[in-house]
Formats: structure tokens, sequence, C-alpha cells
């Protein structure tokens, strides 16, 4: 886990597995990231990351009203300031600014576990 820098993990998730969040799967990957760590935040390297708890995703991307804006894709994370990192329904992860346009995502890969790198290369 050392590309995950001075990230801080939160504690694993123990509740009811989420699959979906409006029409987008998430991919298997994430799932068994997600049920190690849920999230957490911290620095990566060349920027901050935070990613969301899974209990928080809907409630997140329903606020963000990413169905609307950005149709096929989910918010995970964010960089604390003016990025927004997420999933689509392609199992893609990518990179959005907050002002959500889908002309300015730049797809990251599709291995949660290369996000860091994927991240840091943009801020290099």
């Amino acid at each position: 886990m050392e590309k995950w820098g001075m990230f801080e993990f939160n504690t694993p998730y123990v509740g009811e597995i989420i699959e979906k969040i409006n029409d987008v799967v998430l991919p298997n990957d994430y799932i068994e990231f997600m049920k190690k760590h849920n999230g957490g935040q911290g620095d990566i390297g060349e920027t901050w990351l935070i990613l969301y708890r899974l209990e928080e995703l809907q409630e997140i991307n329903d606020d963000y009203e990413i169905e609307v804006f950005l149709p096929g894709h989910i918010i995970i994370g964010s960089n604390g300031g003016g990025e927004l990192y997420g999933i689509d329904n392609k199992g893609n992860y990518f990179n959005v600014p907050v002002l959500i346009d889908e002309d300015d995502v730049a797809v990251l890969g599709t291995d949660i576990e290369l996000l860091p790198d994927k991240i840091n290369a943009l801020w290099e």
C-alpha cells in the first residue's frame, strides 16, 4: 500500500454490501477495497485524496445531482478542493472538476489499487 502514501484508511465496512449506486454497478475491486478500508483521506503524493464511505455514496451523488449532470457516472471521492473522482458505468475510474461537464472527464483506469498513481500523474 506504499502508493497510498500518508493516506489514513477508515475502519472496514461491515454493513450490507452495496453493489450499485444509481445505474452504476460498483466494480468488484472497489467493493473488496471498501470492505477492507471503507474509504479514508490523506496525502497520496501530489495531492490530497478523500474517498467517501460506501454508506455515504448515494447521498453524496444525490447532493451533486450526478445523474442529471453526468449520467452513467458516480462520485466516490474528491481532493477536498475543486476535483472529484468517480467510477463510470464501464468500470473506469475518472477525474472531473466540481463544475461537472462530461467533456472534462479524465479516465484514470479500471483498478482501484492504481488510483493514487493515476491521480498523482494528473498533478505532475
